[in-house]
Parts: C-alpha cells; structure tokens; sequence
C-alpha cells in the first residue's frame, strides 16, 4: 500500500464549500494512506495576530459569499468507490499547530446556544503545547488536548449545487464528534463514483456540544489517514468506532429526530454485526447506549450514540 502527501493550498482546497462538482487533487488505491495538512479558518486566518474586529470582518465577508469558514483539503479520489459502498477512515495520527483560538459571536449573529445571553463578541488565544498536550484556559485551569478533525466527509450525490461546509449531512462533513481522535476509525456512505473524501476544521479540544459554535479552532500540521473502500455493506450516515465504543450518528434539524436516526442506526449495526433481533436491540440501546450532543450550533445538529465494546464476546465483534 502506498503513501501519499498533499500540502494544504490554492491548488489542494475547497474554500468554504463542499461540492459534488469539485475535481480530484489526487487519485489513490483502497487502503493506501494519506498524510495531509489543513488550515485554520476564514482562508488561514485563524493565527496569533487575529482580533476581534479583523474576525468579524472576516466572518462576515465570508458569509455574504455564501461559503463557511472552512478550508477542506481534497477531494481524494479513491478508485473502485462506487454509490452503495463504504469508504472507512482510519486515523491513524493527527498533530495539531502550535496555536489555537475560540470565538464568541455577537449576539444575533451566533447560532450559540446561549447567544441571547452573552451578546458581546469575544476571541481568546491559546498557546498549544504540544510535548505536554496541553493548554492553559486561565489561572488555574489546564485544558488537555484532544485533536479531531472537525470535519471529514465525501462528495454529495451528483447534480447538487455546492453547499456551505458549516452544514453537515448524510455525507459527513461538519460533524465536529470530538471522539474521532488519533486510533478511531470513521465510516462514511458513498454517494459519488470515487468517494470524494476531504478532511478540515482541525479542532485541539472541544466538549460535546461545541455551545459557543466553536471550538480550540486551529490547524492540523499532520493528519495521516487511510482510506479504504469497503463492498457489500451500506450505511445511511456517518458510523465510527473507537478503542472503548460502536458510535452511530444522527444529524437533523431537530435533535429529537437526530437522536431517532442514531438509535436507529445503532438497531441496524446490532442486527448486522451481532445477530440481534430489533426488539432486543432496541432495549440494549436503551441499557447501555450513551445518547451525546455532539454539535447543536451548526444548523443541522448531531447527536451520536456510543456503544460500548466491551459488553460484547470478541468473536463477534466486527
């Protein structure tokens, strides 16, 4: 299996938007690795000369283009992927930059979940350690870090219009879950020839929720990732799995019905990979499926539900 490296640039990205008519920066086989790099938001912007004012000027701009604030590197190409099929990501490192920032936007401008409350805009910087993996919020308060790409997605089915990379979907892209770190695997459903896989929005840490509507935003120097293409299995939406857990994803507008897609899906991978019938699949949810907010500030909102592995014989687990 080969190896391949693309440096974030002009050439390499899609600014703000995921489209189904974006055009390969690199073709690669199933189960080969990529290493790749991604910038901080509003077009690599996000360092330590930001203020306030400069943020929301460029919030705005960015916004009254149309995009998001994100640089997506990709798509990749992955050859053999066809709609129907699964394309599994694994993470296999992630190294973030040495700096970090976190924004409040003003009052009716953020789709925070307390923005009625704190109107005021604020950024705060962070100074990233990276031997200590580690950052300090303040007097007395140290923050571990806990790198993710905030965004990972494929190409939508063809024929769409390019859409804003601030709304996640069935595709993936902004789901901001904070359990895809270094050593989890990610699954996507496959809706375009080739798969059209991109990676961004590199977070340090971030709580389930993400309140504010940001998180330790920063860039990721290195994410080395393999992607492979699985046949004879098909998904709905974004599944993963860590060390500790199955993780199913629901995303919707509304988080009750994110939660029914998540717990519905869950019901599915129990039947599929552990011989269960609905019903008991179901009360096994309800036992011991955790229900997390994964993101509620991104219009479309997560919910994930995390099972854990260990309640389970190991022969058969998949």
């Amino acid at each position: 299996m080969a190896t391949h490296t693309i440096n974030a640039s002009l050439a390499t990205i899609q600014r703000g938007l995921i489209s189904p008519q974006a055009k390969p920066v690199l073709t690669i086989a199933s189960g080969d690795t990529v290493v790749l790099d991604t910038w901080t938001m509003w077009d690599n912007a996000g360092d330590a000369t930001l203020d306030i004012d400069r943020a929301l000027a460029l919030r705005d701009r960015i916004r009254s283009e149309g995009r998001g604030p994100h640089s997506l590197t990709g798509p990749i190409a992955v050859d053999g992927a066809m709609p129907g099929d699964v394309l599994k990501v694994e993470i296999k490192r992630l190294e973030v930059a040495d700096h970090g920032i976190n924004v409040i936007f003003p009052g009716k401008q953020s789709r925070g979940l307390l923005s009625d409350v704190f109107e005021d805009a604020e950024l705060r910087h962070f100074a990233l350690d990276s031997r200590t993996m580690t950052t300090r919020f303040g007097d007395g308060i140290t923050i571990p870090l806990r790198p993710f790409l905030g965004i990972m997605g494929v190409s939508p089915p063809p024929g769409g219009k390019p859409q804003s990379s601030a709304i996640p979907g069935c595709f993936g892209g902004n789901i901001d879950c904070a359990d895809l770190v270094a050593g989890s695997v990610l699954y996507l459903p496959v809706l375009a020839e080739g798969a059209g896989f991109y990676a961004g929005d590199a977070h340090a840490a971030q709580g389930s929720g993400e309140v504010v509507q940001t998180a330790l935003e920063t860039a990721m120097t290195v994410a080395e990732l393999r992607l492979s293409v699985l046949k004879g299995r098909t998904i709905k939406r974004p599944q993963a799995e860590t060390r500790e857990h199955f993780i199913t994803m629901g995303l919707d507008e509304d988080l009750r019905e994110a939660a029914r897609q998540a717990v519905l899906d869950m019901i599915d991978f129990l039947v599929d990979t552990q011989g269960m019938n609905r019903r008991d699949a179901y009360a096994l949810c309800s036992l011991q499926a955790d229900l997390l907010v994964t993101q509620l500030v991104n219009g479309v909102n997560g919910i994930h539900a995390r099972m854990p592995k260990a309640i389970f014989n190991k022969e058969r687990t998949s």
